[in-house]
């Protein structure tokens, strides 16, 4: 497994935060939603961008992905958005990626871990291998918990 750290977003990563999702997302969005449609997730990238909530994603010191999440309250850490470049997936990045926001879950004092995910994203496997389970339904997503 490569060396994986992360960094502060900045505005410099606005493009390449753009197209890390297009590359991730791209064919799970067109398979749920009917297609890409360039304007509306641009729309949805400029409502969603804010770097101040944004770690970068480095792998061999390359920007590989993104994490976005933090406490939702007292008991839950939430976690809103994470993307792991294609070309870096099935190396154990996103397995560390996630054990660590687990710790710092942990360390905040939650008691639990959730995030949601598309139901065609195949990181739902990861998430289920990592121990979280479905605790909701809310089509196309699905809720996901893993207890502290």
């Amino acid at each position: 497994m490569e060396d994986v750290r992360l960094r502060p977003a900045t505005r410099a990563d606005d493009e390449f935060l753009y197209d890390l999702h297009r590359r991730t997302l791209g064919e799970v969005i067109e398979a749920t939603w009917g297609g890409w449609d360039d304007e509306v997730q641009r729309q949805f990238h400029r409502n969603w961008f804010e770097p101040a909530t944004i770690e970068i994603v480095l792998v061999g010191g390359q920007p590989a992905g993104m994490v976005q999440a933090g406490p939702a309250d007292a008991a839950t850490f939430y976690v809103s958005r994470i993307e792991i470049a294609p070309e870096v997936q099935d190396r154990g990045v996103g397995t560390a990626l996630l054990r660590r926001l687990v710790e710092r879950a942990k360390e905040s004092g939650a008691s639990a871990v959730e995030l949601h995910v598309l139901e065609l994203n195949r990181a739902r496997d990861l998430y289920e291998r990592l121990g979280f389970e479905v605790v909701g339904e809310e089509p196309p997503k699905l809720r996901m918990r893993l207890g502290l």
